[in-house]
This record gives structure tokens, C-alpha cells and sequence, in this order.
């Protein structure tokens, strides 16, 4: 029995291993046009009207191919749905706290368990308070793409901690403890949480006091059109260097699953940007960056 658990994949490189397919495929399925209109807008996004023209132009003459992909994104469900994804990981953070009895482990460990458990628990709050009504919707794909992310995400946290995997023999030292590169990584990860809910905020008011869609501009961020992305962003990469087993500069499964978010908001970025400079025209947005401030 222990031979042919010895012939098993190492669990954490089973986890980089789908975060870097997932970001592969995003990537590919962006390169394809036929693909990516169809499979990547969603919400608002997915409503363009240059969009609905040129598919209902076309209608009467797509091929069996264009058909059957449109067969495919057919599958969609309410893009509220996203409430889901924290519902999982909230409960995945509650799961493995019991699972690896958290109130015996080291004070990194139950530090960076502490700091996801927030992260789910903020999102689910905000989707809830900061859900307008609409009939947006979102490929079915997307939905179980993020559910299996934030599953995996929890176990990524502690994965290549040997003293918190579960049948190691490793034992906790005092070397273990919460980490002095803690005293600033810890406040400037709650600096991205306040900052990302400022503008959840704002873009939810935006959208509910207004009649129709406005051009966001927060004073906070006026050069950028997705802040929030960036914010999510920084959150993982503190995550990932918060997470660092002793000796190693970052947790790599949790980079890994950085890189996944990076490309995945990215691509969100960008179709946002087209959205923008399709309904308030290309002036308006051509000098703004998507969500890495100066550069892009």
C-alpha cells in the first residue's frame, strides 16, 4: 500500500500543474477570436451591441463549427452566481481549519489561514451587498472554473507546508512562528482589502444611482479602469511570499494560483477596456491603463 502511494503525483504539483493549464487555456481561448467572443464577456461585457449586430448578420450562415460553439456558449448561468465561489471558499477555510486543527499549528500557518478566510469572507459579503438586479449571465464553464479555483486555492495555502500536511511526521519549532516579514506584508495585504472594497463600493453606486452605465473615474484610482483587479492581485502575490515554507522566498503553488488570477483579470481587463471605449468612445479611455498602474 505505501509503494504504490509512493507512485502518487506530489499534490502540490498536481495544484501548480492546473493553475498553469488554466492560465494556458484562458490565454489560447483570448488568441481565438471565434473564441473569445463567445466564451470569455460576461455580465455587461457580454452585451455589446456591435456584438448582437454582426451575430444577427450572420446568423443564416454560420458554419457547422460556428453552430456547435455557439451550441456551447449557449450554456450560461446568472452571473450572481459568482456568490458561490466565496461560499466555497469560506467553507473550504472552515473545512481545513477543522481538518488540520488550526489551534495546534504554527502562527504563520493560521496566520495566511486567517488572511484567506478574510478574503472569502469579504467577497461573499460584498456580492451580496453590492449585487444590483440584472439579468447578466456568465458561461457555465466560468462558474466551475472559479468554484474548483478557490477549492484548490484553500489547499494551496498549506500544501507545501510539511508540518501541516496531514500524515507527516514533520513537527512545529519555534522557527515556524509568524515570520518578522510579517509586520509589513500583513498591513499592506489589509491595505489591498480596504482599497478593493472602496471600489466595489463606488462601482456599485455607481450602477445603482444612475440610469444608465458611467464611465468609473475614482479619485483614488484616475488612471486606472479596473483597480480592483490589481487589488486582487496584490492580495495573492502578499499571500504567496506570506505563505513561504522556511527557506523558500515564496509558496510556488500559491504563485502558481497568482499567475491564474493574473491572467484570468487580465483578459478581463482588457475586454473591459474594449467595453469602455465602445459605449463612451475611444478618447475617453485611450490614455486610462487597465490595471497595472503606468504601464498597462
Amino acid at each position: 500500500m505505501d509503494a504504490a502511494l509512493g507512485h502518487l503525483p506530489d499534490p502540490a504539483f498536481v495544484l501548480r500543474a492546473f493553475y498553469v493549464a488554466a492560465s494556458a487555456l484562458i490565454l489560447a481561448v483570448q488568441a481565438a477570436p471565434a473564441l473569445r467572443s463567445r466564451f470569455l464577456a460576461y455580465g455587461s461585457r457580454a452585451t455589446s451591441p456591435a456584438g448582437k449586430a454582426t451575430s444577427a448578420s450572420k446568423r443564416k450562415r454560420r458554419t457547422r463549427a460556428e453552430q456547435l460553439l455557439d451550441y456551447a456558449a449557449s450554456f450560461q448561468v446568472p452571473h450572481n452566481y459568482f456568490a458561490h465561489f466565496y461560499v466555497v471558499s469560506v467553507a473550504s477555510s472552515l473545512f481545513w481549519a477543522w481538518k488540520l486543527q488550526l489551534w495546534n499549528a504554527h502562527g504563520r500557518l493560521r496566520m495566511v489561514w486567517a488572511l484567506m478566510l478574510l478574503q472569502g469572507a469579504r467577497r461573499l459579503l460584498e456580492s451580496y451587498a453590492y449585487t444590483s438586479t440584472s439579468k447578466s449571465t456568465m458561461w457555465f464553464a466560468h462558474w466551475i472554473l472559479g468554484l474548483v479555483f478557490y477549492l484548490a486555492t484553500n489547499v494551496a495555502i498549506w500544501i507545501e507546508d510539511e508540518a501541516a500536511v496531514p500524515g507527516s511526521s514533520s513537527t512545529l519549532d519555534d522557527a515556524q512562528a509568524v515570520p518578522w516579514k510579517s509586520v509589513a506584508l500583513v498591513p499592506a495585504l489589509l491595505t489591498a482589502h480596504v482599497l478593493q472594497h472602496v471600489y466595489h463600493a463606488y462601482l456599485y453606486r455607481l450602477r445603482t444611482q444612475n440610469a444608465s452605465y458611467q464611465l468609473p473615474s475614482h479619485p483614488l484610482f484616475p488612471n486606472l479602469l479596473c483597480p480592483h483587479y490589481t487589488c486582487e492581485i496584490a492580495i495573492y502575490v502578499l499571500l504567496s511570499v506570506l505563505a513561504a515554507p522556511p527557506g523558500k522566498l515564496v509558496n510556488w503553488t500559491l504563485a502558481s494560483a497568482t499567475l491564474f488570477v493574473a491572467v484570468n483579470l487580465g483578459v478581463t481587463a482588457s475586454g473591459t477596456k474594449a467595453w469602455y471605449a465602445e459605449k463612451f468612445g475611444e478618447e475617453k479611455v485611450s490614455g486610462r491603463r487597465r490595471m497595472i498602474p503606468w504601464i498597462w
